[in-house]
């Protein structure tokens, strides 16, 4: 017996509702993935933070006694708070002519938290007595070897007017500035170096969580 079938639809309508029908079961496994991804990368992206020189320094060395933190808990809460704007959305899934196209975006402290960020409680040592904010973040992502206080610099050693107990500063005829080798810039800082150590490893993150989904 012989059995004629006549496709009536065309190549590109078969195409499209192919694609459709995908399109729906990748959506759904984009969106069953995002919370497992989101969790990933923040617990990724705290032990990064945690891992730099900077967090080392601030919790136990230089930085500590130049920024006179007491409170080291501070920078813990600080490493929260930046981790803490991690975002990651879906793009939606689009047909186009070369299939399907979409993804995720990834970003972490975008210009509208970052103030809220810096100027976190944390983020800045206040001195009651003498009325002063040092907002010690600030300086450390952002001011690069920029001079911060004129002809003063940081003298090591034990003090008891020191709020860390291991430094204070004193005039001087040079400038104190965040040390070279911790200074930020907007482009490249504590954080944006956590992030190139770890980039490698999110695409496998990425892929991971949807495969499971899929």
């Amino acid at each position: 017996m012989i059995i004629n079938l006549q496709i009536l639809e065309s190549n590109s309508k078969i195409r499209n509702l192919i694609l459709d029908s995908i399109k729906d079961h990748i959506e759904g496994a984009f969106s069953k993935a995002i919370s497992p991804i989101y969790s990933e990368i923040k617990t990724l992206m705290t032990a990064a933070l945690k891992t730099e020189p900077e967090y080392q320094s601030l919790i136990g060395g230089t930085l500590r006694i130049e920024f006179g933190i007491q409170d080291v808990s501070d920078v813990d809460q600080v490493v929260t708070e930046i981790v803490d704007t991690l975002q990651v959305t879906k793009n939606p899934i689009k047909i186009t002519n070369l299939g399907l196209s979409g993804g995720f975006v990834m970003t972490m402290i975008p210009s509208s938290d970052i103030g809220g960020v810096i100027n976190s409680n944390a983020a800045i040592v206040s001195d009651s007595s003498k009325g002063t904010r040092l907002p010690w973040l600030e300086w450390l992502l952002l001011h690069a070897n920029k001079p911060i206080v004129r002809n003063y610099e940081v003298r090591v050693g034990p003090n008891p007017y020191s709020r860390s107990g291991m430094g204070v500063m004193v005039e001087s005829n040079s400038d104190w500035r965040v040390p070279p080798e911790f200074a930020g810039s907007q482009q490249d800082n504590w954080t944006t170096r956590a992030v190139s150590r770890i980039e490698n490893q999110l695409p496998t993150i990425f892929e991971n969580n949807i495969l499971k989904n899929i």
